[in-house]
């Protein structure tokens, strides 16, 4: 039987990236390639979503992939 319960908060939503910390020039580094690709997916989604005038990159660095808040 499945128990109901009352009063159990409901966790807040947790990225793995931290899009809404960022300002503008503000960049984070992955040096993983395929976790770069699902950073640059995330941020195109986070822009549709929730911050329409916010704007991101990735480029490739020396020691991986630098994605940068540009707006």
């Amino acid at each position: 039987m499945i128990q109901i319960e009352a009063g159990i908060v409901i966790p807040s939503h947790r990225s793995m990236y931290p899009f809404s910390e960022m300002l503008p020039g503000d960049s984070f580094l992955v040096q993983d390639r395929k976790k770069a690709d699902s950073a640059r997916v995330a941020s195109i989604r986070f822009v549709k979503r929730q911050e329409p005038d916010w704007a991101f990159v990735m480029r490739k660095v020396a020691d991986g992939w630098r994605i940068w808040r540009t707006a």
